[in-house]
C-alpha cells in the first residue's frame, strides 16, 4: 500500500503534497505555506491509501489545526481530543472534519491523482494517518500500518 497526500490551497484547489513535507509539518519543521497553503489556522489534508498501482483504496479527510501556520504541541493535543469520545461525539468529529471542503473535491482528486473518477468510489472517512498517529501516540508512518 502507498500513501498520497493532497492539500486544499487558498483558492480551494486540491494539490499534491509531498509525504516528506506533510511529515515535516507534523514535526513542526515547516509551515503550511511550504505546502502552498497560507491559512494559518488549519490545513485541509486529504490522505489517500492506494494499492501498488496507485489506485485509491481509502480516502481520509482531516482539518489539521495550526498555530500561525505551524503544527504545534497544542495542535497535536487538539487532534488527540478529536479521538476521545468522552470529549467529542462522533457526530461533532464528522461535522468538524467533514465540513469546509470544496464541493467538487472528488473530481479534483481524480485529476490530481490521475485516475478516472469512477476509481474514487471507495470509502471516504474522517481521519487518516495523522489523526490515528495522534490517537495512538505514534508517528504517521507507524499509524499507516493500522489503515491497511
Amino acid at each position: 500500500m502507498k500513501l498520497r497526500y493532497y492539500v486544499v490551497d487558498d483558492k480551494g484547489q486540491l494539490r499534491k503534497a509531498k509525504r516528506s513535507a506533510v511529515e515535516n509539518l507534523w514535526e513542526g519543521a515547516c509551515r503550511a505555506e511550504d505546502l502552498g497553503c497560507s491559512d494559518e489556522s488549519e490545513l485541509r489534508l486529504v490522505s489517500v491509501v492506494c494499492d501498488n498501482h496507485l489506485i485509491p483504496q481509502k480516502i481520509f479527510l482531516l482539518r489539521v489545526p495550526l498555530t500561525q501556520g505551524k503544527f504545534t504541541q497544542e495542535n497535536y493535543l487538539t487532534l488527540q481530543i478529536f479521538t476521545m469520545p468522552e470529549c467529542v461525539t462522533p457526530k461533532e468529529v464528522a461535522q468538524h472534519h467533514g465540513g469546509g471542503w470544496p464541493p467538487d473535491l472528488l473530481p479534483q482528486l481524480a485529476v490530481a491523482a490521475d485516475v478516472p473518477l469512477a476509481k474514487l468510489k471507495v470509502p471516504v472517512r474522517i481521519g487518516g494517518p495523522l489523526l490515528l498517529a495522534a490517537a495512538l501516540k505514534v508517528t504517521p508512518a507507524q499509524a499507516l500500518r493500522y489503515l491497511r
